[in-house]
């Protein structure tokens, strides 16, 4: 039989991420200049890392509506797991791209494309401890005594300028004239007997340095041009090139003008010298403060081995007014954590305790730590930068607060309207069931406020009336609701409202209850009736039995009331009297699953008194009295329920709030095609692709499956360790 197959690129498209709407609102602020973008999933992990001249134009790209038309699977996974975006902006797009090759090499992000060996940078290298300096391209730094330019990118680009310079400034020598010129540095090469000229100096490739055509000093001027020419001193080569080329079309050598024209036009197209890399290989951490009216914002970025490799982020508590006072809050704390401390800390303005703090990260660190206020040079461009960076990190933070401030608040009301609230839902509460294979199967509540996570207020159910192996998800979720809906009403009013009243019992209720809950070798400790116009319907006892033993007896229900909810009104009622200790009771088949939901758990090993209360077919099961105490999250009533599942599980939670006699606004929202069951209505409701309700809803299914699965692997592995 043939089978088919999809394209990937049919899957990747079908799915659906959230986050896009949020990150076009972001992205449409972003700045305009030229920087490195690092693309992060919902875990904060780094999946792509880029470069733009502009930014904002780039990053739009990959979040447009229709982007994904003509990508391949590989770009249309990485836009699935698009959840938050960074920048760092830099001076240059030569900047960024260096910069862009060093987050790659730090971080190895999954989407990029990157190579076996990670050594692509070069270096020209200069070995100035000789009398007679060579000059080498190299990918590493590795000789103390030499002097290094760079890195650059590409060899291509160095020995391109290495040919340029050498047609300009003929530098070049060959090996043998450089090793004779150095052992004979203070003697003068033989008039008498003069050196054979070496092929490289027939060919033009020598200056003629073998032979004593070129004396040292002058060969170490020509080397000192080409160390300014890469330090970022490019006008004197410039004008040198500008004499040649005139000198050769006036002699009509229009062949060598031509190529003293394109030298001059690849120096005057050079950047002129870029910051993110420092030749000399320091250590440095550069720190910029940005202030708003409402926030503060600290950003390090971090030089290591001569290369800005990154940076790191540092909101700050407070409204300081002033730089000066944000740097004397934060710089001990920054001192204190981190880990290893580079040689010098460069940071905007001076400060009261700069020198205390040098000789504190000093004692740290074992060595000295300079903190440095710089004026000018390499130093302050970067300090410039730094402060550049703060600001627009401050800005994109404030400007994604507001946005998704707008995004919750439209998603709200867009939810209202779709479900006729009578307010946007300010508590939103999510339900998932999870189990394996009918093992360990558990419930998750989780809680949205205001549309945001509300994570002290989650809850976690272990399944009590699902036994091991039955696989009913419509049962858990019933129970799971009952259990957390039940904390809502009040049972005892609902009751009163029907004519029965539940109190302790009196003096002339004793008969009754003698006959009704015969008392044997134990002592009551509470005891609780339900009466209906002085007619007893219900009561029940606890008792303290043998060794302080505390027990649930067997409630006495009437016979008209116990299809109804009489004995869990009276159970809780009991149980409330108790703030601490065990409790203890004996549960028949029939009234197991009762016991389970206020709160009663199948015990191995009970006292031996418990055992005697029972038959043999009954199940001895325990409690603790803490857990009747009214819990603070169950207590707070919901604005809108959310239920993982379609039309089976909205009629399972419906069920539910009819047996605990309360009525709130509940929806199904089913996964596959992102469906919204509501009650009274046949057909699903089907919200736009982009709307913020629809993504609102997905986050919370999401983070409610996260946790049941969560709970349930807990559980799992608690057992199997115990086992």
């Amino acid at each position: 039989m043939r089978s088919y197959m999809l394209p990937a690129t049919y899957y990747f498209r079908c799915l659906d991420n959230p986050h896009l709407p949020s990150l076009r609102k972001r992205i449409a602020k972003a700045p305009t200049s030229s920087g490195v973008y690092r693309w992060k999933n919902s875990k904060g992990e780094v999946l792509y890392v880029g470069k733009a001249v502009n930014l904002r134009e780039r990053l739009r790209n990959y979040v447009a509506t229709k982007a994904d038309k003509g990508l391949g699977p590989w770009k249309l996974a990485l836009r699935n797991h698009l959840a938050d975006v960074d920048w760092t902006l830099t001076n240059s797009e030569l900047e960024a791209l260096i910069l862009e090759t060093n987050l790659i090499k730090e971080i190895r992000p999954r989407y990029n494309v990157m190579m076996k060996d990670d050594k692509n940078h070069v270096y020209v290298e200069v070995t100035v401890s000789d009398p007679c300096p060579s000059i080498d391209v190299v990918r590493q730094m590795s000789n103390a005594k030499a002097r290094y330019f760079g890195p650059f990118l590409t060899a291509w680009e160095v020995r391109r300028s290495l040919e340029l310079l050498q047609l300009l400034l003929s530098f070049q020598a060959c090996k043998r004239g450089l090793e004779r010129c150095n052992k004979e540095a203070h003697r003068s090469l033989s008039a008498t007997n003069p050196p054979k000229p070496c092929l490289e100096y027939q060919i033009g490739k020598c200056n003629g340095l073998c032979i004593g055509a070129l004396t040292p000093e002058e060969y170490c001027k020509r080397i000192d041009a080409v160390m300014d020419f890469f330090k970022g001193n490019r006008g004197a080569v410039a004008m040198k090139a500008r004499e040649l080329m005139a000198q050769a079309a006036q002699e009509k050598k229009f062949e060598r003008a031509g190529k003293l024209r394109d030298a001059l036009a690849f120096i005057e197209h050079q950047k002129e010298g870029q910051i993110v890399s420092d030749p000399h290989g320091k250590d440095l951490d550069i720190i910029g403060i940005a202030l708003s009216t409402a926030r503060a914002q600290a950003v390090a970025l971090r030089v290591r081995d001569g290369k800005l490799i990154g940076e790191q982020l540092y909101p700050l508590i407070g409204q300081p007014e002033s730089v000066t006072e944000a740097l004397t809050g934060f710089l001990p704390q920054y001192i204190e954590v981190q880990t290893s401390l580079p040689a010098a800390l460069i940071v905007p303005e001076e400060f009261p305790d700069r020198t205390l703090l040098a000789k504190l990260a000093t004692e740290r660190t074992g060595r000295r730590v300079d903190i440095i206020v710089p004026e000018r040079g390499k130093k302050s461009h970067l300090l410039e930068l730094a402060m550049h960076n703060a600001e627009e990190k401050l800005r994109a933070q404030e400007t994604a607060w507001e946005s998704a401030a707008r995004n919750l608040e439209d998603a709200l009301k867009e939810l209202q309207e779709a479900l006729a609230l009578p307010s946007p839902p300010k508590r939103i509460e999510g339900y998932d069931i999870s189990h394996l294979g009918g093992t360990e199967t558990v419930g998750s509540m989780v809680v949205m406020q205001s549309g945001k996570p509300a994570n002290k207020e989650y809850r976690s159910f272990t399944l009590r009336t699902v036994r091991e192996g039955e696989i009913d998800d419509y049962k858990s979720l019933r129970e799971v609701l009952r259990r957390r809906l039940r904390h809502l009403v009040d049972e005892r009013k609902q009751w009163e409202e029907k004519g029965v009243t539940i109190g302790k019992a009196l003096k002339k209720d004793r008969a009754t209850i003698a006959t009704m809950l015969p008392c044997e070798n134990s002592k009551e400790l509470a005891c609780i009736v339900a009466r209906e116009n002085d007619h007893l319907c219900g009561c029940g006892r606890l008792v303290e039995l043998e060794n302080k033993v505390i027990a649930l007896e067997p409630l006495w229900i009437a016979e008209e009331y116990q299809k109804e909810r009489l004995w869990f009104t009276l159970a809780r009622s009991l149980l409330s009297t108790l703030k601490k200790g065990k409790i203890y009771a004996v549960a028949t088949p029939e009234t197991h699953d009762a016991l389970n939901e206020v709160g009663f758990l199948d015990i191995d090993h009970p006292p031996p008194c418990i055992k005697h209360m029972g038959k043999a077919t009954s199940i001895p099961m325990m409690m603790e009295a803490q857990r009747s105490k009214p819990d603070a999250s169950l207590c707070e009533r919901p604005d809108l329920l959310v239920i993982d599942g379609g039309k089976g599980q909205l009629s399972a939670a419906r069920d539910a709030m009819q047996i605990i006699g309360i009525e709130l606004p509940v929806l199904g929202l089913a996964k596959k095609q992102e469906e919204i069951f509501v009650r009274g209505k046949k057909d699903p409701l089907i919200l736009p692709q982009e709307s913020p309700a629809k993504y609102l809803l997905m986050r919370l299914r999401d983070e409610a499956h996260r946790c049941s699965n969560a709970h349930r692997e807990k559980r799992l592995k608690r057992r199997v360790l115990g086992a």
